[in-house]
């Protein structure tokens, strides 16, 4: 009996290798194998003969391949770094041709981690798809890039308007007409006269009728320049502009069923009170109208942006629009005129206009040759849905290039726009 005991534990491996595979006879019948001969001493029970032993040591092997696969996908990266993976391996288990070039090219590749992406003393571990980073105390991001009490306009989990640098972390604010969101960073329109909103599909297509541009008409109905709404009682212009006239009035076309245009009188004009008719610096004034522009059916307020949302990020990293209305002779046309410009270098403006370009003052270019553009014309910029105004027109300087204008930067005079509209 004891000799029988070899025999039986190979036949109880080999069922356990097969279990997986259904079968309708048993191991011994499809071997010839009779357990109560195998006990007798019978010679033949004992040994197979060679296409049968082949039969027993095929599947034994297709059975390892079995469990190895199985092995091998569900755990594929601990495999590759304990073993060398095969091209054909990998690509048995992604099944598509691009993603095992994917794996492979990173696979066969060198360390990501020996560039040392990792910033501000972050640990850098490596992986087949690349490489992980462990931020140390303070910073974030893919590369540790990133210090969690700074301001970043540029990511997408940022603040949606204004952000303010912290010791531990930073402080989302809103522009007017806004509120903070639930996850204190994302700005929701709480009120009709919410900045720099497009009220309407078509507007926010063809940007020919902005909702914040007006008209500067004086008493005898000429119009003169443009200007634009900041608050619902307040238009932005230029200093020489309103100085123009004694009379004026603000028109406007938007949303107007008739030809005929909503006309509300200037109360009062404040002119900046550095303006120097000679130089031109700080060329704007805040018109304060007789009664509110009603939001949002007869016009609606631009956002006015903070000095470091619009330096650092607005201005240099946005294309903006330019949009007035051109001159024909000497009256103003009909329709609003839009261009996108982008920012020039203060060196390469201040040479090309021959101007001192300050820091209250920067030049925009565009792609075709500028229209005689009016002044109070204006630069916006579109931010995550919000309209900014950054650049007000003045008077060009003589013999200026035909595709590039020098605009006031208006988050200069944030403060002062504060002071006077509250």
């Amino acid at each position: 009996m004891a000799g029988c005991m070899p025999l039986l534990q190979s036949l109880v491996l080999v069922l356990a290798l097969q279990r997986a595979e259904p079968s309708a006879t048993s191991l011994e019948e499809r071997h010839g194998l009779h357990p109560d001969s195998a006990c007798t001493g019978v010679q033949e029970s004992l040994f197979l003969p060679a296409s049968k032993a082949n039969d027993v040591l095929a599947r034994w092997k297709r059975a390892g391949s079995y469990l190895l696969e199985e092995l091998f996908e569900g755990n594929l990266e601990k495999e590759c770094y304990e073993e060398i993976c095969t091209y054909e391996e990998a690509r048995e288990v992604f099944e598509n041709e691009v993603v095992t070039d994917e794996f492979w090219r990173r696979y066969k590749g060198s360390s990501p981690c020996i560039s040392q992406p990792c910033l501000h003393n972050g640990s850098c571990q490596d992986s087949i798809w690349g490489y992980t980073c462990t931020c140390s105390p303070g910073y974030e991001g893919s590369n540790c890039e990133l210090a969690k009490n700074e301001c970043h306009p540029e990511r997408t989990d940022g603040c949606q308007h204004f952000c303010l640098p912290g010791q531990e972390s930073y402080t989302c604010s809103c522009a007017q007409g806004y509120r903070l969101g639930e996850d204190r960073k994302q700005c929701v329109p709480h009120d009709q006269c919410a900045c720099g909103v497009l009220t309407s599909e078509k507007h926010a297509l063809d940007l020919q009728d902005l909702p914040w541009q007006v008209k500067l008409t004086n008493a005898e109905g000429k119009d003169f320049c443009g200007g634009v709404i900041i608050q619902e009682n307040f238009v932005l212009t230029t200093a020489r502009c309103s100085l123009l006239h004694r009379n004026i009035s603000v028109k406007t076309y938007f949303n107007r069923t008739s030809q005929d245009p909503l006309m509300i009188k200037i109360m009062r004009a404040h002119v900046h009170m550095w303006y120097d008719a000679d130089t031109g610096e700080n060329d704007l004034s805040l018109l304060e109208l007789e009664w509110p522009i009603q939001c949002p059916d007869a016009g609606l307020p631009v956002c006015t942006p903070e000095n470091d949302f619009a330096e650092h990020h607005l201005i240099p990293r946005t294309g903006g629009l330019l949009s007035g209305w051109a001159r024909n002779g000497t009256d103003l046309g009909n329709s609003l005129t839009t261009l996108p410009v982008t920012l020039v270098e203060w060196e390469e403006c201040g040479q090309i206009l021959n101007v001192t370009v300050t820091t209250r003052t920067y030049c925009e270019r565009s792609s075709v040759a500028a229209v005689h553009w009016m002044e109070g014309s204006v630069v916006t910029r579109e931010h995550r849905g919000s309209w900014f105004l950054t650049g007000v027109l003045g008077s060009q300087p003589a013999g200026g290039q035909a595709r590039m204008v020098l605009v006031t930067k208006v988050s200069r005079y944030s403060l002062w726009f504060k002071r006077i509209m509250n």
